[in-house]
């Protein structure tokens, strides 16, 4: 559910963009922190089924791992993308 959720709201913020939208930030925000979570709570439960194995080299779990990692980290840390989102959400309050 989480990977079909974090796809749909990807799919949402790039549809946006595509169509020129303007003040997409929330909606980037949002997808990136949610995806690159998702991806590294399925990556982490896949190493946890694996066992010792998933953190081996022989099985591509443990860079499948690594990979979700670094999403949370590149292009603004997911604490950053958080702190977006709150701005985003006060401001949209503020104009209520």
């Amino acid at each position: 559910m989480a990977v079909h959720v974090s796809r749909l709201a990807v799919h949402h913020a790039a549809a946006l963009m595509d169509r020129g939208a303007t003040g997409t930030a929330f909606e980037a925000s949002v997808a990136k922190c949610l995806a690159s979570d998702t991806a590294m709570k399925v990556t982490t439960d896949a190493v946890q089924i694996f066992g010792g194995y998933g953190y081996t080299r022989e099985f591509p779990v443990e860079r499948y791992m690594r990979d979700a990692k670094i999403t949370q980290i590149y292009e603004g840390t997911n604490q950053i993308q958080r702190l977006v989102i709150a701005r985003e959400l006060l401001a949209k309050g503020e104009q209520r």
